[in-house]
């Protein structure tokens, strides 16, 4: 029976054969992206390219494996086609090449450069299971600490007053979700820093975080105003001279526009205030517009009208905030703080008792191998890092909707993938 032959799309096929830069393959399920990049990765191959030379990274052992059998599938059908002793000496080494998970990955490096981490070489990798028994356990041993310090009990008191503490997903349990958050952060200890440093402010609106909400701020008022010009040019495509333009102009347009001048004008005050005196208006449709355009007309504004009102709720917007919640909310946050911090200071050490790694040390421990500073906002890379530069020149990663080729050239970037 006659083997069934690939054919590739034009767009396939221009993602196979790219060089020199990073690539990027983006589809929906189904359309083929996994069978691409084993067809890149055999494309690299017959380029004279060893399999050795090439990462390979999926985010389930499943992945990994049917991405291995894929290649090899290729593979074959090339050799088939040109009988070169390259093609078939690759056969040969393809099960020993890099294709694996992402945290198989980072074992294998953890591993090969445990000198580095102080760790031991015999270390095992714990499952989310094991894991979750273990943060429990510790949990309690966090909060016991945590009653047992005299300049925390009262705050503590005050933090779990009225919280439901009767079961498992209690408010406590918001310790370990929030250190499951951190296990996403570069720097923890640059997080715990911030944190401080926010429930320390006088004005946490002063700072830098104060500036992000403000942009934040400019950036919805932006869209909001758009929205509504949106709106006035569907009334003016069909009527141009219609007395609608005006009214949109100055009982929609207007005010939102005027809280972006005087926020360009680097007047805070009165723009919150002008969001906190809007009075939200009746939407009607227009009535010289055709029945469609008219309800996308109400509709685009109504958006815009509800998402601008809603502003008002937001703490930075209203002075009343610091002295209402502020104080309060600064001491209940150093406590939460200092009880992360402790719950991960036990965790590690419960780990470290047993020897063990869950799949987020992983992930740390491998940036921390290939990057000289962590805790740098840009950090360049280790003497680790430029050492496996020269020993992939290709780096693949699959996921369940792309697959990306970093660092397509001689030197490929971990820290895109990483």
């Amino acid at each position: 029976m006659a083997e069934k032959k690939i054919i590739w799309t034009k767009q396939q096929k221009r993602a196979i054969t790219a060089r020199g830069s990073d690539v990027l393959v983006t589809a929906s399920a189904g359309t083929g992206k996994t069978a691409v990049l084993s067809g890149r990765c055999v494309d690299i191959v017959g380029d004279k390219t060893d399999v050795w030379s090439m990462l390979v990274l999926t985010f389930t052992e499943m992945a990994a494996e049917q991405m291995r059998s894929r290649i090899a599938d290729q593979l074959r059908d090339a050799f088939l086609k040109n009988p070169d002793s390259h093609l078939r000496h690759q056969l040969i080494l393809l099960q020993g090449a890099d294709i694996s998970t992402i945290h198989s990955f980072c074992k294998r490096l953890i591993t090969e450069y445990f000198y580095k981490l102080a760790l031991d070489p015999t270390f095992r990798v714990i499952d989310a299971d094991e894991a979750g028994l273990l943060k429990a356990e510790v949990l309690e041993k966090t909060i016991d600490w945590a009653w047992e310090q005299s300049n925390l009990t009262p705050v503590l008191r005050q933090l779990l007053s009225r919280r439901d503490l009767r079961t498992n997903d209690g408010f406590l349990s918001k310790v370990i979700r929030l250190s499951d958050f951190l296990d996403t952060v570069v720097s923890r200890q640059n997080w715990y820093e911030r944190a401080t440093v926010l429930a320390n402010a006088a004005n946490p609106f002063a700072t830098s975080l104060g500036q992000k909400q403000k942009k934040i701020i400019a950036e919805k008022l932006d869209h909001i105003l758009n929205q509504l010009q949106h709106a006035r040019k569907l009334y003016q495509n069909e009527n141009p001279n219609g007395d609608w333009t005006a009214q949109c102009e100055s009982t929609f347009i207007k005010p939102v526009a005027r809280c972006i001048e005087l926020l360009k004008a680097g007047d805070w005050d009165k723009c919150a205030q002008q969001i906190r005196n809007f009075s939200k208006p009746r939407v009607n449709k227009p009535k010289d517009t055709s029945k469609s355009v008219a309800e996308l007309i109400q509709k685009t504004i109504k958006n815009a009208v509800d998402s601008f009102e809603k502003l008002s709720e937001l703490a930075i917007i209203n002075p009343d905030y610091l002295d209402m919640v502020s104080g309060s909310a600064s001491l209940q946050t150093k406590v939460l703080v200092e009880l992360v911090k402790k719950f991960d200071d036990f965790y590690s050490d419960a780990k470290r008792a047993i020897n063990c790694l869950d799949f987020a040390d992983l992930e740390h421990y491998a940036l921390r191998l290939l990057a000289a500073d962590v805790s740098s906002d840009n950090p360049s890379p280790s003497k680790t890092a430029l050492a496996l530069r020269r020993r992939y020149e290709y780096i693949l990663s699959a996921t369940s909707n792309k697959a990306f080729t970093p660092g397509g050239g001689q030197t490929p970037k971990f820290s895109s993938i990483i």
